[in-house]
């Protein structure tokens, strides 16, 4: 009943398009660009896209009615006098109606495409029917007339000695190409070239050389431990009311020089602890009581508060730079007196 309803319906506008026509008594301007098939053919029950592009006016309207019924009433009209050139048109199915979807809109104008689904699950070739497409134009519809595309429908080919489809083909084999092969040698000689650096980095780092194999040349202890002490005395912490950073700075020195001239572990140690390790060390009484008394200050400033006078902070680097020396030079008289 449905269906009866919207083929009547079609039949009232496509008259009422028809007697528009003749009252203008011309032809409106062809606004379809085209029509086609998303393929040539299909195989029996394959899908198809149908599509239809129009352009018009922005403020334009158009509808579309339902293709089943088109489909039928061509089917009818076939049989009753049949196209020698095409099949009945009524062996094709509406998968998904026509629909509109506007593209785009550009200059005052609209191109919309109007899109179907369609299969068939007979063989033959096809005349699509006109769908009943009407461009509303002044209030008054205009039918739109365009050529509509052939579907061709193929079946599957039988081997008339067996009666029996024909196998599907196999995949076709291409021989590979240079340029093909290219882009992956590159990624594999790059993953390489990656592992060959890092793995050289890594031993290289282990034997104390640089990435080219040459050995890294480390200052001794004395120099970088007067080194670090220098930058503290440039930095003027104390001055700028930093006394914690600025005694902090001069015991890690103190306590990082202690451990490579020693092999004392100072960084783990408290200072009485380090001072108690040092006692074995055969170290002079002078540095070493300068020692122990910047050790006990920073102490005092780190965890007590303490705020050292401008002379207790004056002579602090002297102080720690007297044991570095001190201790520097006994290692080279230690070191001449084993030769």
């Amino acid at each position: 009943m449905g269906k009866g309803r919207h083929y009547i319906v079609a039949c009232i506008f496509l008259a009422v398009s028809l007697g528009s026509l003749s009252v203008r008594g011309q032809e409106p301007e062809q606004p379809v660009k085209s029509s086609v098939l998303s393929r040539d053919s299909i195989l029996i029950g394959d899908q198809i896209v149908w599509s239809t592009r129009i352009s018009l006016p922005e403020k334009e309207e158009i509808a579309v009615f339902p293709y089943a019924p088109l489909l039928r009433q061509s089917g009818d009209m076939y049989r009753q006098g049949p196209d020698s050139l095409y099949d009945d048109p009524s062996k094709i199915e509406v998968i998904e109606d026509f629909v509109l979807d506007t593209m785009s809109i550009k200059s005052g104008i609209k191109e919309v495409e109007v899109r179907a689904v369609l299969t068939s699950f007979d063989s033959g070739s096809f005349k699509l029917p006109r769908p009943l497409i009407l461009r509303m134009t002044g209030g008054e519809p205009d039918t739109l007339d365009f050529a509509t595309p052939v579907l061709s429908v193929n079946t599957i080919q039988i081997d008339t000695a067996t009666f029996e489809p024909f196998d599907i083909k196999g995949q076709m084999l291409y021989p590979v190409k240079f340029k093909e092969v290219f882009p992956w040698i590159l990624l594999a000689v790059g993953i390489l070239a990656l592992i060959y650096v890092v793995y050289r980095y890594i031993q290289y780092r282990r034997e104390n050389k640089d990435f080219f194999g040459r050995p890294v040349v480390k200052d001794p202890p004395h120099i970088v431990a007067l080194r670090e002490l220098e930058k503290l005395r440039n930095q003027k912490l104390w001055q700028n009311g930093k006394e914690k950073q600025f005694y902090t700075g001069i015991a890690d020195t103190l306590r990082e020089y202690i451990e490579k001239r020693f092999g004392v572990s100072a960084m783990e140690k408290t200072s009485s602890e380090i001072m108690d390790s040092l006692a074995e060390k055969k170290i002079e009484d002078g540095p070493y009581g300068e020692l122990d008394e910047l050790f006990k200050l920073a102490d005092l400033v780190k965890f007590a508060k303490y705020i050292p006078s401008v002379g207790e902070n004056e002579d602090a680097v002297p102080k720690a730079v007297r044991f570095v020396n001190s201790t520097f030079m006994q290692e080279l008289e230690e070191e001449k007196g084993g030769k």
